[in-house]
């Protein structure tokens, strides 16, 4: 069965053309129309669809020349030969450097039809091309939409370092479009120990493979920190070889403060900003499988605080409490364990620390309440104090109880006193 073929023939002969048409139908089933001005290629361009065009040189209104302008003004890539009785080698040159495909003469047309079939399969050869880039055009197009449409910053990179692409939170990351980002390498993003750092993680993952998930701290496009963790994992190329890595850039920041808040809110007491109980009980059982001793412990209580909430309002109350946990803090050194383990009682644990070291340190407490009272303040603070030490082998818990025993001895011979 004869091929189909769809010839668009210009040419001002009529007998040319049915010459033509004739030597064509040995080989191919045609279907053909003539043409000889460029209104008329045109309309029949745009009104169907052609396999070929045959084309004579030289035409009264029309030439090959215009033909081909015609094609190219319209963007239409279809084979053009050029079947004249006359073509010159200059006017030949011409033709096929306008983007003739080839020239047949009339007088001999043996080469016509082998010419037409290698540039069929030419034709569907460019064909073939241009539909594989617009695939892969439009699953550039996809991927990048889909990228950007990512939250997270997302770059990828080649094994030298240097990047390849990135997505829009990636630009707003390191403040540069993604052309900017395009051949640049992590030393022109960031100062030379972090680029290091970063260059010997992706050099350890190109040496192991897979995927890599590591914490790290940036600096973002807005100068401000961030806590982050980058998500990283290889590519292969076509050849089955390591071509790069793409990475994920998860800011924790916020994560990361949350985190922090619930650990402090676990371990302190929200009025005052003291330890709270559980972290004194945490730290209690710390030192005592410790070498600090002697360890001591200072048991406080805030006098007349229910006198004050009773009286003053609770507001009162909360104020005297704060006066008394910034008079203790500020009276014992840093290593101490200072924290409010009830409403009005508060307790500090002192490693290595014998009872004078105690005594010196409840001194400093005085001379700091002594400090914040003014007389005629009904917010006068006072504190009731009981202390012991432990050397190795007693049971802080233990002398825990015997610190809380004397503080409410020292307050009751103060309760008596002033009876």
């Amino acid at each position: 069965m004869s091929q189909p073929l769809r010839a668009l023939i210009i040419e001002d002969s009529v007998d040319d053309c049915f010459l033509l048409v004739r030597a064509l139908q040995r080989e191919f089933e045609v279907a053909h129309e003539r043409v000889d001005t460029a209104e008329q290629m045109r309309k029949a361009l745009r009104d169907q669809k052609w396999d070929i065009v045959l084309s004579d040189y030289f035409m009264p209104q029309f030439d090959a020349l215009a033909a081909l302008s015609v094609l190219q003004q319209l963007e239409i890539d279809l084979p053009f030969i050029i079947v004249s009785g006359r073509v010159g080698e200059i006017e030949a040159v011409k033709a096929m450097k306008a983007g003739a495909h080839d020239y047949i003469m009339k007088g001999d047309l043996t080469r016509l039809t082998p010419a037409i079939r290698r540039e069929l399969r030419e034709a569907e050869i460019r064909r073939d091309r241009r539909l594989a880039e617009q695939r892969l055009r439009e699953q550039l197009h996809f991927r990048q939409v889909l990228m950007d449409s990512i939250p997270a910053p997302i770059y990828f990179e080649n094994t030298a370092g240097v990047f390849l692409g990135c997505n829009k939170a990636f630009e707003g990351f390191s403040g540069l479009s993604q052309n900017e980002v395009i051949g640049r390498t992590i030393y022109d993003m960031v100062p030379h120990y972090l680029a290091e750092q970063f260059s010997d993680a992706d050099q350890e993952l190109y040496d192991q493979g897979g995927t890599q998930i590591y914490e790290s701290t940036i600096s973002f496009a807005d100068g401000a920190l961030h806590d982050v963790i980058f998500y990283k994992a290889t590519f292969n190329t076509i050849d089955n070889t390591i071509g790069g890595l793409v990475g994920t850039i998860l800011d924790i920041t916020d994560r990361k403060q949350t985190e922090e808040k619930l650990r402090y809110m676990s371990t302190h007491d929200p009025l005052t900003g003291l330890y709270n109980r559980a972290y004194f009980q945490e730290e209690m059982e710390r030192l005592e499988q410790g070498r600090q001793f002697p360890i001591s412990i200072v048991v406080a209580d805030v006098d007349r605080l229910k006198h004050v909430n009773d009286h003053l309002g609770h507001a009162a109350g909360d104020e005297l409490i704060i006066r008394a946990a910034l008079a203790l803090k500020g009276a014992f050194r840093a290593e101490d364990v200072v924290a409010r383990i009830g409403g009005d009682e508060f307790a500090v644990l002192l490693p290595s620390a014998d009872a004078s070291a105690v005594e010196e340190a409840l001194h400093r407490v005085s001379s700091k309440i002594r400090a914040c009272n003014t007389p005629g303040d009904p917010l006068n603070l006072s504190m009731s104090f009981g202390t012991a030490t432990a050397v190795k082998g007693d049971c802080l818990e233990e002398m825990q109880k015997l610190a809380d025993k004397r503080m409410y001895q020292n307050k009751f011979t103060k309760i008596h006193i002033a009876s």
